[in-house]
């Protein structure tokens, strides 16, 4: 029975001691959990004064580019004249243009572009573009030379002449040519009056 008595006390004292233990592991947990919030706490603070920081330097910069871009704003207006496309940049812009072209040429085209964009060659060709080589007048003038020159062709040989007069197919083209711009410029005098 004494060995019951004995073990009953040592478990006693062996519960204690447990519980002493656990009683100093939960103290030292809530001190823990103390330290662990108090750190926490002051992260919290920490972080805060950082995003403070954060916000001052993101508002200053954001200050700076707008200060930064009215002050370029009204530089460009001051300094800032439009710029016209005139006939002196469209001559320099296609003499460059050309120049450039011409030296990717062999030699016998570059020689040859440089005779055809001569000034007074270019003048011709452009008078010529807007007047002679309308394709109204090409396109009528070669219908009414060869309807005219197979008419001729069917007459002389019906009534047994034996020569074609190549004169009439010149007569023929310019006629033609001088009908086809006629009709022309009464389509545009039809469309302009329409609008």
């Amino acid at each position: 029975m004494s060995e019951k008595l004995n073990k009953n006390h040592e478990s006693s004292r062996e519960r204690s001691e447990k519980y002493e233990s656990l009683k100093t592991t939960s103290e030292r947990q809530e001190k823990l959990k103390n330290k662990i919030e108090k750190e926490a706490r002051n992260a919290k603070h920490e972080h805060d004064d950082n995003i403070e920081k954060i916000r001052s330097s993101i508002d200053k910069h954001a200050e700076q580019k707008d200060a930064h871009q009215s002050k370029l704003e009204s530089e460009k207006t001051e300094d800032e004249q439009p710029i016209l496309v005139n006939k002196e940049l469209k001559s320099m812009s296609y003499r460059r243009t050309i120049k450039r072209t011409q030296s990717k040429l062999n030699p016998a085209s570059r020689s040859f572009s440089k005779i055809v964009h001569q000034p007074a060659v270019e003048k011709i060709s452009e008078v010529a573009d807007k007047t002679v080589a309308r394709p109204s007048g090409i396109l009528a003038g070669g219908i009414l030379s060869f309807l005219g020159s197979a008419l001729f062709l069917w007459m002389s040989k019906y009534y047994g002449y034996s020569r074609y007069n190549f004169l009439l197919f010149f007569i023929f083209f310019v006629g033609g040519f001088f009908l086809g711009l006629i009709i022309e410029l009464i389509i545009y005098a039809f469309r302009r009056n329409r609008k």
